[in-house]
Formats: structure tokens, C-alpha cells, sequence
């Protein structure tokens, strides 16, 4: 017992000797943290250092070159030799200057703003051309240092004067208007009149590596070193600073300055350490925090006094100075903020982990953010806290409680309480109704001590949301069924209840709240604000605040002490602020578009307990507001004008992202070629830490003069612009209304060639020879035209001639034919007269007989005349050659070429072939031949025979073709 007494002693004895700092947090609550990786800045993951221009646009020293943001766009300049960055600094000219292996120069905007590298190596002697990493740069004056292992460059704008290491720079920095640096033998040297000179008592940081060196206050230069805590360097003496007690167990890469009061170091390993050497208090931001990993390389204080620091891997931007912080509640466990109240000098929130509390160190000025769980709350949702007659009561999953320090007293429990009404505005009230899961109850309060009666019997439902009108009637809302009207009876023991829904006035019956605000029940509804009429016993929608809400879902009203209205609806939170007391028509609303996706729509909850702390319950737990900061400490909204690109075959960067950065006038009147009429603008606000707050309008003058309306878009296109002049013209505003100045680019799009005056001539040339073409052509076409209908009228003389002709031969055709149904008809008339011919023969024949035996019986003179008569009349049948004579007349001569062709034909055969030519029968070729038809066909086969005609021939074709 007695050793561990003595252990005691000397422990509490070393922290008194050591004298620890505190860790606290900077003010009640951490800020947020905005993180960018590799992705988002698609650069390389390490950044080695950080700085601000005047723009506020931002710099980084990166692995793959030199990154630059300016809240919306990032952009990437590497080094010609594609090394890493490791250091940079900004001129008041505007140079960036860096440094890489075997590299060192600067980055500035050309007059385009382009921001364009110029290497300074030229300058170097060339037996130094040849060198490592640039770990350090800083400008004193108008000269540039550069710190490597073995030399520093020194840039004066004219020349480079290298100063070689005596063993090995290990650290180059400004302090109070003066260069040092530090050998690792001979410690802290100043540089006085080009000559590195040891600073007395330097050598105390002889092999000791430097991290940061600040100027605090007048004569103050802090040295933080790497692993060996912190030194003050004053008036030549260097002696170790409290403010570096326990810092032996980290390593620091970087540090900067915040106030004369506050600095930030960079650690391997515990994120980043923010310390005051006033109270020696420390304040952590690390992985716990937001910071993407505890390993920050690089840390720098922007112009809003924010940090941004680089990591090992990736970039985050802890907003430090933000009017916006969370309470870490559980830490590693994230819970949802239901409630906060500040009591007995404890802050209390209401989770949906229990219940817990931190103890507040200044009530006037909240600090701390050390959050314990209260005891008897743990795995119980803890709905709502309200200080009634002086004491805090909770009501949770459980029941109703009341909270005392960091325990709790239960008044009721088994049925999870939702709600306290106190029945009396007069305190202390001795009746408050509880809504809870399963309807009301009641408590009493005598004696200081709260007490149960339990359930008020009535209509069972759960009462989330509960408030009292002016004729003491109770209003209850339900999310899904409806609005309750309670009357209680006068033993407060039963109470009659009626329902209200759409058919009552409500424009829905669900997602109704019920809420009091300056002495008035109002009901928030997802048409805006409604009140009850109890004339009508209906509900109308409410004239308060009529054009702030009206159509809008609202969620969530409150009053704070000022009378001003806090609320949440579909468009997010806000706040009415009233600019005079009791008005309802001056007022001013802002929101706060930043917390939107922190809330807990349903459960929304807001306790305005000052300006200062204005506490909203957050999917993170509570967030912490401080209104006053946040519409007055603001700096003013300002626009940078980005890339501008032109758009043709080719894209053309005609504007880089810089050209505000250049000293003087604004950039002059680009021109562009006729074929680039399509453009890309961007534009953005560096206000980083509410860029979400940050609306755009522009205008391009030349093309349409009303302003657009506000976006939150960075960047505009714009396609087919027709040629002439234009002035692009953009500005900001942020959310309260603060506009920026605004910011202008002019451009002319040239005419296209074709509108040139040497197309202009051109077309006049053209145009005029195409005149003179098209009247040679049209002269040429007359021309061919006359030709051709002379050819055409030739033409139709010849068709005509033609047809003459054709209609000449169709007559002769014609007549031809006719001559040919003639000799046809002839022919017919022939074989019909030589057929009767031969029956004439043959019946004269038959006469002569007859008359010849009548004359060997009788000789008479009769007879003999009659015989004379026959005689004559044979010698008339003996024509057949004049018969075949007048044959071959109409037949072209057939008799005699068959005669010619085949002289063993007889007259028998020529006239059956010349009765075969006149297409007569066998029939009527035997009755006229006098012979029978079987007669016919022989004399056909006989004829056949003797001109060899072949058995397939047809003779009659035959004899045809003759």
C-alpha cells in the first residue's frame, strides 16, 4: 500500500513538474472537415505545401506538380522534368515559385491567364546544375531563397549566388522580417549582408531537425522542431518553450502561425495539433475529427483563417473559423441528436443512444466537448428534454425522468414519453400532461418532487407533438392521422378528444405538427401555416408569415427569446429574423442550405438557447450554430472568372484561369477566329467553406442583356454565337443575399471567312463571272436550243417523209392486196369455169354418143347438123391452151416453169397440179377430170414421183412455192 501511495506521489509530482497541456476543444463542438482525394484533384497523393494568392485562390505543392483550386475547378501544372513539388511561396508580384529535382523556377500568368512556367536553372552556375529536392522557399524583399541538402539558391531577380552547406541544410525559414537557416553542425545561422552568420546560442540546434519557424508577437520567433518540442528564439536567445512539453512522441513535418496566441503543427501520426501558449491548451484534429488519415504532411491558414492541411494522401480543409460545428457526442459511436438543453451549467442531448452531458467550463463562453453518457440512460432512445418548474425532466423509450448532474430519477415508466405540457403558465405548475406511446398522462408536482397519477383515460393514440390554446384546450397532432383536439375534464382525469382531417379544412391529413408560436396555435402542414377557426370549427390557412410559407411543407416551427422563428420545411432550415420587436412584416430569411442533409426531417428538432448557441439536432449527433457569426463575420462574397475555352475543330483555351492575378488593367479584347462560336466559361467563388451556399447570374452583353437567373452551375456553355462583340459578365451571392462585385471578360468573334471583305469581293467577282458564265450559257443554249428544233423540224420532215412513204407502201400494200383477192377471186372464177367447162365437155361427150348411134340407124340431115354443132362445140372445148395461157397470166407463169422444171410432167398432171394451185379438192378435182377421186390421188402420187417429192413435203406447199 505504501509503494503505491509513493507511486501516486511522484506521478502527480512529474505532471506538476511537466506541466502537460490540456486538450480541449477550440470552443463547444469540432468544425467540419471537407476532404478531396486523389480523385477529386486527380493529382498525386502526397502534398508538400500550401499557399493562397490574394485571389484567395489556392496552391499546392504536389507529387505530380503544381495543383490549384479555386473552390469549384481544380487544375494541374507540372514541372517540365515531371518531378515532385515539395515546396512553394507566393511573391507579392503574384509568382508562384517552386522547386523539384535538378528544378527550380516559377509559375505566372501570361497575359491570356494561362499560368505558364519559367525555369530559372538558367541562372544557376552551371556546376550546380545538378542538385536534389527543393525542401524550402522563402522571399524576403525581393529576393528568393532555395533550400536544398547542400546549397541554398539565392534569387534576386537578375541572377542565382549559391551558399554551400557547411555539412548539410536541414531547414530554411523567415522570422521577423530576417532569412534563417539551419546546418546540422552548426545550428541556426541568419543571413546578414550575404554571409551566413551563427545566431547566438544557435548551436543548441546543432542535429536537430526544424519543422517551422513563426514570428509571435513582436520580438517572438517560436522554432518547432521535428521530434525535440518547441524553442524560443528572443533577442538572440534560444531557450525550450512549455508550449512543446509532451510533443516527444510525435513528429511534426510543418507548422503554421494562426495568432500571436495560436499555432498548428503538422504530425506523422496525430493529425493535426492546434496550440496556445497562453493557456498552454491543445486542440486535436485528426482521423477522429474528419481528416481523411492522421499523417499530415503540410498545414497552412487561409485568409478566413481556416486550415488546410495536405495528408499523406489527399487534401482536407478543416473549417476552424466556421460559424457551424459538431458536438462529438459518442465519438466512435455516431448517434442522432433529439434534443439538447443546457442546465446547471451541464449541456444535455437526447440521443438514440441515451441520454448524455458535458459539463460546461465557461457558461458565457462555451468550451468543452467531453460528452458522457447519464447514468440508468444507456440503450434507451431519448426523445425530449425540458426544464419544467426549474428541473429537467426526459422523457425516453422508458418513460418520464427526471436528470440530476449525471444521473436520473425515474417518475414514470413502461410507456416511452414522448412530450411535457405543463397545464399553467404560471410557475410553478402543479399538473403536466406527458404524451406518450399509448396516450396521456399526468404528472403532479408538490414538494419539489414530480409524481405519477397515471393514465388520463381518453382516446389511445401516440402524441408526439402537444400545445394548449388560449380557451385551455389541448391540440395534439399525428403525423398520419390527423390534428386531436382534447378537452379535459375537471378532475383532469378522462378527456373527450375529436379528430380532425382533410374534411375539416387540413389540405392533407397526414404530416400535419401542431406547434405554438408568439401565443398563437399554428399548424404546420404541407401547404404552409394553418390556424383554427372555431366559428367555422374549420381550419384556415394562417396569415402569419403567409409569404414565407405558404405551399411549403413545413416540418418544424420554434420561437427563441428574440421572437425570431426557426423552422424546417422542404426547402431546409432557416430562420424568420424580425428586424423590429413585435413586428410580423419587417423581417429578413435566411437559410441554411449547408445543414440541409444533416437534419432528421420528422424529427427535426432546434433549441435557440442564444445568437451565439443555436443547437440542431443532426443525423451526427448536434450540430452547434453560432447566428450572430454567422450573418455578421462573413467576409464579403467575391468571383473568379476561370477557363474560358472556344469550341471549333479544334478546342481552344483563348483565357486561362488567372487573369485577375495580373497587375493592372483587366485582360484586353481576345479575338477569335469565325469558326470558334461555341464557348465554355467557367467561374467560380473561393469561398470554401460554404460553397454550397454560393449562387451564380451572368450575362454575355452582345448576346442577350437580362441577367440570368441564379444557379449554383460554375460554368456555362454557350454554341453558335454569331459573330461581333461580347462582354461576359458574372457574379456571386451567397445566401443571405450578399452579392459580389462583378466580373467581366470581352470577346469578338470574328466574321467568318466567308463574311470577309476579301469574300465579300470575292462573291462580287464570282458573281459577276458566274453572270457573264450563265450568259455565255444562256447564249449557248439559244444557240443549241435553234439547232435543235431546226434538227427537230428536219426531223419531223423526215418522219413525215417516212410516213409518207409508209402510208404510200401500206396504199400499195392495200391495192395489193385487193390485186391479189382479185386474181384469187380469178383463179376461183377459172376453176369454176373449168369446171363447168368440163361437165360440159363430158355432157357433150355423152350427146355425141347418143348421136352417133342414132346416126348408123337413121341417116338424116337432123343428125347430122346436130353432130356438126358437137364437132364445133369440141373444137371450143379444145381451148386448154388457151386455158393454161390465161392460168399462167394469173399465176406468174406456173404452167411453163413447171413445164421447164419438169418435162416428163403431162397436161393430165399439169392440171391437176394447176387445180392443186387453186386449193380445189380431190372431190372436185375428180368431177372435173370426169375421173374418180381414188383416180385424183393417184395422178397426185404419180406427180409426186416424177419431181421426187419427199413423202414429208406437202405438195400442195410445194407447188405454192412455184
Amino acid at each position: 500500500m505504501t509503494r503505491i501511495l509513493r507511486i501516486i506521489l511522484t506521478f502527480c509530482a512529474l505532471l506538476g513538474i511537466t506541466d502537460l497541456p490540456i486538450y480541449a476543444q477550440d470552443g463547444l463542438g469540432i468544425p467540419a472537415v471537407i476532404n478531396y482525394t486523389k480523385s477529386d484533384y486527380r493529382g498525386g497523393s502526397q502534398t508538400w505545401g500550401i499557399s493562397q494568392d490574394t485571389q484567395k485562390r489556392m496552391y499546392f505543392a504536389n507529387n505530380d506538380g503544381l495543383l490549384t483550386f479555386d473552390g469549384s475547378h481544380w487544375q494541374l501544372f507540372p514541372l517540365p522534368n515531371n518531378t515532385i513539388i515539395r515546396s512553394l511561396a507566393i511573391s507579392p508580384a503574384g509568382r508562384i515559385y517552386v522547386g523539384g529535382q535538378d528544378e527550380i523556377g516559377f509559375f505566372s500568368p501570361s497575359q491570356d491567364g494561362t499560368l505558364t512556367y519559367t525555369s530559372l536553372k538558367d541562372k544557376v552556375p552551371q556546376q550546380y546544375h545538378k542538385f536534389a529536392d527543393i525542401w524550402n522557399i522563402a522571399l524576403v524583399d525581393n529576393n528568393v531563397y532555395f533550400q536544398t541538402d547542400d546549397r541554398i539558391f539565392e534569387y534576386n531577380e537578375k541572377s542565382i549566388q549559391v551558399h554551400e552547406a557547411r555539412s548539410k541544410w536541414t531547414f530554411l525559414g523567415r522570422g521577423a522580417g530576417k532569412i534563417y537557416a539551419a546546418d546540422n553542425i552548426g545550428g541556426l545561422m541568419e543571413l546578414n549582408g550575404g554571409q551566413w552568420t551563427p545566431v547566438k546560442e544557435g548551436n543548441k540546434l546543432a542535429g536537430i531537425l526544424i519543422a517551422g519557424m513563426l514570428s509571435m508577437g513582436k520580438d517572438s520567433i517560436y522554432i518547432i522542431t521535428r521530434t525535440k518540442g518547441i524553442y524560443l528564439l528572443n533577442n538572440g536567445s534560444i531557450t525550450p518553450h512549455q508550449s512543446g512539453n509532451g510533443l516527444g512522441n510525435y513528429y511534426i513535418n510543418s507548422a503554421a502561425k494562426i495568432s500571436n496566441a495560436e499555432f498548428v503543427i503538422a504530425t506523422s501520426s496525430a493529425g493535426c495539433q492546434v496550440i496556445n501558449i497562453n493557456n498552454n491548451t491543445r486542440t486535436s484534429y485528426s482521423g477522429e475529427t474528419g481528416l481523411q488519415n492522421n499523417n499530415v504532411i503540410s498545414v497552412y491558414l487561409d485568409a478566413n483563417h481556416n486550415l488546410w492541411t495536405g495528408l499523406n494522401s489527399g487534401i482536407s480543409y478543416i473549417t476552424r473559423n466556421s460559424p457551424i460545428r459538431y458536438l462529438n457526442i459518442a465519438k466512435s459511436n455516431n448517434v442522432s441528436g433529439y434534443s439538447v438543453r443546457i442546465h446547471d451549467n451541464n449541456i444535455y442531448v437526447a440521443t438514440s443512444n441515451g441520454l448524455y452531458y458535458s459539463p460546461l467550463t465557461d457558461p458565457n463562453n462555451f468550451t468543452g466537448d467531453n460528452f458522457s453518457l447519464v447514468k440508468n440512460t444507456g440503450h434507451f432512445e431519448a426523445w425530449n428534454l425540458a426544464v419544467v418548474n426549474g428541473q429537467l425532466l426526459l422523457g425516453n423509450d422508458n418513460g418520464a425522468y427526471v436528470v440530476q448532474g449525471n444521473v436520473t430519477r425515474p417518475i414514470s415508466t413502461g410507456a416511452g414519453s414522448w412530450v411535457f405540457l405543463p397545464t399553467s403558465t404560471v410557475l410553478p405548475a402543479e399538473d403536466i400532461i406527458v404524451g406518450t406511446y399509448f396516450g396521456l398522462k399526468r404528472l403532479h408536482y408538490e414538494n419539489n418532487t414530480f409524481t405519477d397519477l397515471g393514465k388520463i383515460q381518453g382516446t389511445t393514440d401516440s402524441y408526439r407533438f402537444l400545445t394548449t390554446d388560449n380557451n385551455g384546450d389541448i391540440w395534439a397532432s399525428h403525423p398520419y392521422r390527423g390534428i386531436y383536439r382534447f378537452n379535459l375534464a375537471q378532475d383532469k382525469k378522462t378527456y373527450n378528444c375529436h379528430l380532425y382531417t382533410i374534411h375539416h379544412g387540413l389540405p392533407s391529413t397526414i404530416n400535419n405538427f401542431v406547434f405554438k408560436i408568439r401565443n398563437q396555435v399554428i399548424f404546420a402542414t404541407t401547404q404552409g401555416l394553418y390556424e383554427f377557426d372555431h366559428n367555422t370549427n374549420r381550419f384556415i390557412p394562417s396569415g402569419f408569415l403567409s409569404a414565407v410559407f405558404k405551399g411549403l411543407k413545413v416540418r418544424y416551427l420554434t420561437e427563441d427569446k428574440d421572437s425570431d422563428i426557426w423552422f424546417c420545411t422542404e426547402k431546409g432550415m432557416g430562420v424568420v429574423h424580425f428586424t423590429s420587436a413585435g413586428s410580423t412584416n419587417n423581417y429578413a430569411v435566411t437559410y441554411f442550405p449547408e445543414l440541409d442533409k444533416e437534419l432528421l426531417p420528422g424529427f427535426d428538432n432546434i433549441y435557440p438557447y442564444n445568437k451565439e448557441n443555436i443547437f440542431i439536432g443532426s443525423v451526427r449527433g448536434v450540430i452547434r450554430l453560432d447566428y450572430k457569426k454567422y450573418t455578421s463575420g462573413r467576409p464579403a462574397v467575391t468571383v473568379l472568372l476561370g477557363q474560358v475555352k472556344a469550341i471549333g475543330k479544334k478546342d481552344s483555351v483563348m483565357a486561362g484561369s488567372f487573369l485577375q492575378t495580373i497587375p493592372g488593367t483587366g485582360p484586353a479584347m481576345t479575338y477569335l477566329p469565325g469558326g470558334y462560336n461555341s464557348l465554355h466559361i467557367e467561374y467560380s467563388s473561393p469561398a470554401y467553406e460554404f460553397q454550397q451556399n454560393i449562387e451564380y447570374s451572368y450575362q454575355l452583353e452582345g448576346y442577350r442583356d437580362e441577367w440570368s437567373g441564379w444557379d449554383t452551375r460554375s460554368e456555362k456553355d454557350f454554341s453558335n454565337l454569331p459573330d461581333g462583340k461580347y462582354t461576359f459578365k458574372v457574379k456571386a451571392r451567397d445566401n443571405q443575399q450578399n452579392e459580389s462585385a462583378v466580373v467581366s471578360y470581352s470577346f469578338t468573334i470574328a466574321a467568318p471567312w466567308y463574311k470577309s471583305f476579301w469574300a465579300i469581293a470575292g462573291y462580287i467577282c464570282i458573281f459577276a463571272g458566274l453572270s457573264y458564265f450563265l450568259y455565255r450559257q444562256h447564249r449557248k443554249k439559244l444557240a443549241s436550243l435553234q439547232q435543235k428544233h431546226e434538227e427537230e423540224l428536219k426531223r419531223q420532215a423526215y418522219i413525215h417523209h417516212l410516213e409518207k412513204e409508209k402510208n404510200e407502201k401500206e396504199i400499195i400494200r392495200m391495192q395489193n392486196e385487193k390485186l391479189a383477192q382479185e386474181v384469187l377471186l380469178k383463179k376461183k372464177e377459172l376453176a369454176n369455169t373449168s369446171m363447168h367447162l368440163m361437165e360440159k365437155e363430158d355432157t357433150i361427150i355423152k350427146i355425141k354418143e347418143k348421136v352417133d348411134r342414132l346416126k348408123t340407124e337413121a341417116d338424116n340431115d337432123d343428125i347430122k347438123s346436130i353432130t356438126d354443132l358437137i364437132k364445133d362445140t369440141e373444137k371450143l372445148n379444145a381451148n386448154w391452151d388457151q386455158f393454161a395461157a390465161r392460168f399462167d397470166e394469173l399465176n406468174d407463169g406456173f404452167l411453163n416453169k413447171l413445164r421447164k422444171k419438169y418435162p416428163q410432167l403431162t397436161n393430165s398432171d399439169l392440171k391437176v397440179c394447176s387445180y392443186i394451185k387453186l386449193n380445189l379438192s380431190n372431190k372436185e378435182m375428180a368431177q372435173i377430170l370426169n375421173i374418180s377421186v381414188r383416180g385424183v390421188e393417184v395422178s397426185r402420187y404419180r406427180i409426186r414421183k416424177k419431181i421426187g417429192l419427199q413423202t414429208s413435203e406437202s405438195l400442195s406447199s410445194f407447188l405454192n412455192q412455184i
